[in-house]
């Protein structure tokens, strides 16, 4: 019986010892989450009202193991906010993450379904309600692709003229746009060949004829329409 007594011991011993392992694995496991779990997410580059809205968008990926966060989960949550212009995300071991952003410049604002929107120089329209800062931007009127607004502003910013003194802007269904300045002159732009007409505008702008203008129509090719005030 000796024997088995001894054999009945090894048998209980290596159980208490399987068990008290397991205990010690369980809390090492336990200690380790923890201590790789997201705690902190550090957001720069926004306002404080934007980067209230981010980190609640974040949130939800706090306690989460910091090396199974994926860059790529967090820039889908990030690209929810169109004011952004870049985006870079650092993780620092081991339980927080940096988040730096810049905003895009904003080129404009419209209106969509009544509904307010700015323009993004990122090639976005951004919902008024994302943005706290104000802006005093110019009015798009119309119902335009961004990238044809994008187009036609890189066309005048290329051509130096004064963008600054554009007040609206009013695209049409035959793809052309009007521009009305804060002097109150319109310019009515051609749908092809803007460069052209720009350079035209520059040149009667360099001289004394656009001071009783109202309207220069530059619709036609070689033709130039100018309406007067009294006119």
């Amino acid at each position: 019986m000796l024997p088995l007594i001894s054999k009945y011991k090894l048998y209980l011993y290596l159980f208490f010892l399987i068990f008290l392992s397991s205990i010690f694995n369980f809390k090492f496991l336990e200690h380790y989450q923890d201590k790789f779990s997201l705690k902190t997410i550090n957001i720069n580059g926004v306002s404080y009202n934007e980067k209230k809205n981010i980190e609640e968008e974040l949130n939800n990926l706090k306690n989460t193991n910091i090396f199974k966060i994926r860059d790529k989960k967090v820039l889908e949550k990030l690209n929810k906010f169109n004011f952004i212009e870049s985006i870079n995300v650092k993780k620092i071991i081991p339980s927080s993450i940096n988040v730096n952003l810049s905003k895009t410049s904003i080129l404009g604002k419209t209106f969509i379904n009544g509904e307010k929107f700015y323009i993004g120089k990122n090639g976005k329209f951004i919902n008024s309600n994302q943005i706290y800062e104000k802006y005093n931007t110019p009015t798009v009127f119309g119902e335009f692709q961004i990238k044809e607004f994008l187009n036609l502003y890189n066309i005048l910013n290329n051509q130096q003229l004064q963008i600054d003194n554009i007040e609206q802007y009013y695209f049409f269904k035959n793809r052309r746009w009007d521009l009305v300045f804060s002097n109150g002159l319109i310019l009515k732009l051609p749908s092809k060949n803007i460069i052209n007409s720009i350079k035209i505008y520059k040149k009667l702008s360099d001289n004394d004829y656009l001071t009783k203008t109202k309207i220069i129509d530059l619709r036609v090719i070689d033709q130039i329409i100018m309406t007067n005030n009294n006119e």
